[in-house]
């Protein structure tokens, strides 16, 4: 197989479509070039990463291509100590919910307003009084 047009499915739930050629030149990667328009996107894999190889025509490369475009992820890097600082934070809004939650609990089982916690015979200690 010299060039041929697959849909390539990689590890990680990648799945890729296009012209398809053998390692060879680039260190035993394998190479497929996606229909990006008018133009091409390459991209390279390694043998290890391959899950599944479907050989199929040109036109079913080409309508699943744009389907399954690449995201492009820009994520801001951050320090170590900026990364400290976001998780004292976020510890602290943790507790501080926490603590209104024990609140408010402690407010409505004062007044009745939730039933009391149920005992081990399965029954709750809430009286519960009907009114004829």
């Amino acid at each position: 197989m010299s060039d041929a047009w697959a849909r390539v499915e990689l590890m990680g739930h990648v799945a890729l479509a296009g012209r398809i050629t053998k390692p060879g030149d680039y260190g035993g990667l394998w190479q497929i070039d996606i229909p990006d328009g008018d133009g091409w996107r390459t991209e390279f894999f390694g043998n290890q990463s391959v899950y599944r190889i479907r050989m199929v025509s040109e036109e079913i490369a080409r309508a699943y291509a744009p389907q399954h475009e690449v995201i492009e992820y820009n994520a801001p890097i951050i320090t170590r100590e900026e990364h400290q600082a976001y998780m004292e934070r976020a510890e602290a809004e943790y507790r501080r919910v926490l603590h209104e939650n024990d609140e408010l609990r402690r407010r409505l089982t004062a007044v009745n307003a939730l039933p009391a916690e149920i005992d081990d015979d399965g029954e709750d200690d809430f009286d519960y009084e009907v009114d004829d």
